[in-house]
């Protein structure tokens, strides 16, 4: 049977140079991500908690404890991808790693920092 015959599904495991090269640079986006966010993270999480001392934020402890649990998931998953390499539920992981930080997180926990600055300027 010819490949392009109507109805012909190739179960070979041949792929176009187009398939590879969409999977190559998924691949580079996936490491660039979880750099870009390792290196954030640092910077980012160093200058969060060193506000909330200045501030006496009340949670502080249980945010380092947040934080502290994303940097392990983001280099628990990077160093997935650097043993098995990127897959489907590595790339699923990350996404809802991303998606779960920046709505529970950032959108909930991180807005309580805001109101405790605000309610202690209000104080002053």
């Amino acid at each position: 049977m010819e490949r392009s015959a109507p109805g012909f599904k190739c179960a070979c495991p041949h792929r176009t140079s187009n398939e590879v090269e969409a999977d190559i640079q998924g691949k580079e986006k996936i490491e660039e991500t979880l750099k870009f966010l390792k290196e954030y993270t640092i910077e980012h999480f160093s200058n969060e908690e060193q506000l909330m001392e200045e501030i006496d934020f009340p949670e502080l402890a249980e945010h380092r404890k947040t934080h502290a649990n994303f940097v392990k998931a983001v280099l628990e998953l990077e160093e997935t991808i650097k043993t098995k390499g990127v897959s489907v539920l590595s790339t699923i992981k990350l996404n809802r790693t991303l998606t779960d930080w920046l709505l529970n997180h950032i959108n909930k926990c991180d807005k309580l920092i805001g109101e405790c600055m605000a309610t202690r300027e209000r104080a002053v």
